[in-house]
């Protein structure tokens, strides 16, 4: 389903929703509407980059202008207005998009490339630190597209992680986000949750948060041979083994991988490509 245009109609809406203020939460999802519009732009760019669009200028080339946009937004927020941490996490969401357009569909020159890589591997760390700070008691609450923000930018750490580009630096992306140290760290969250909020879908399911965490060891144990190669076969460690092996981890060899070929031509913004990656795991 195609999302509703925006007009200029919804824009005077807003900037009357952000005057008038007739509700305290108005200016905090004033501060949301204006980051989605950016994250928007970057996902029309992401979209070409997958449909492999003839326009004559490059994807890439939009990026400092996308960055200079959500820099404005982060300036505009009003000093006393309470950032809480979906917000922050939806503002480090968008900057990954952002600096994931033409990433890894175009040739960029080096040090153009280099800097988009680490930028985004720098907000993705971010976005990580963000999530894992959430209060449990809070996170049930959260918004659905938390979950569609977590999945994004394990796959854009997946791609930089595993790019064969010979002028980045592997080590640095171990030092500063080492996948399977975050997915270990994905999986203990989940199982705290679940032990705090058994959460189900429809009587005789196991709950929403144990499914998640199986998910995500799913996921693990698909990417983990190909990670380690990349990363110098280091195997991965989590400071919460204990709570991660709470939940048993399925069987490898009648487990569904993911094609990574696919992966890499999945739309960034699309919710189908999240179920994609979450629904068909069977456990």
């Amino acid at each position: 389903m195609d999302p509703l245009h925006w007009t200029p109609h919804m824009s005077d809406c807003l900037d009357a929703l952000e005057r008038e203020k007739l509700y305290p939460s108005d200016e905090l999802l004033a501060a949301f509407i204006r980051y989605q519009l950016v994250a928007d732009e970057a996902q029309k760019l992401l979209v070409r980059d997958v449909m492999g669009d003839p326009s004559p200028a490059p994807t890439y080339v939009f990026r400092k202008s996308l960055l200079a946009k959500l820099q404005a937004v982060r300036d505009g927020l009003p000093l006393n207005m309470p950032v809480t941490p979906v917000l922050q996490a939806h503002a480090l969401a968008t900057e990954v998009q952002i600096n994931s357009v033409g990433l890894f569909m175009q040739d960029i020159p080096v040090n153009q490339r280099i800097e988009s890589m680490y930028s985004c591997l720098r907000a993705i760390r971010a976005w990580f630190d963000v999530f894992f700070a959430v209060p449990i008691e809070e996170v049930a609450g959260s918004p659905f597209p938390i979950y569609i923000q977590l999945s994004q930018v394990q796959i854009a750490l997946y791609r930089l992680t595993t790019s064969e580009d010979p002028a980045w630096d592997k080590e640095l992306v171990r030092n500063t986000a080492d996948l399977l140290v975050l997915l270990d760290q994905t999986v203990d969250f989940f199982t705290r949750l679940d032990s705090t909020y058994k959460i189900k879908v429809s009587a005789g399911e196991e709950t929403v948060f144990r499914m998640a965490a199986k998910i995500m060891r799913n996921i693990k144990t698909s990417w983990e041979p190909t990670l380690s190669r990349h990363l110098g076969g280091v195997p991965s460690s989590s400071t919460n083994q204990e709570a991660v092996q709470l939940i048993p981890a399925p069987n490898p060899p009648d487990q569904q991988s993911i094609d990574m070929a696919t992966v890499n031509m999945m739309d960034f913004g699309d919710v189908a490509w999240m179920s994609d990656v979450f629904g068909p795991w069977e456990f």
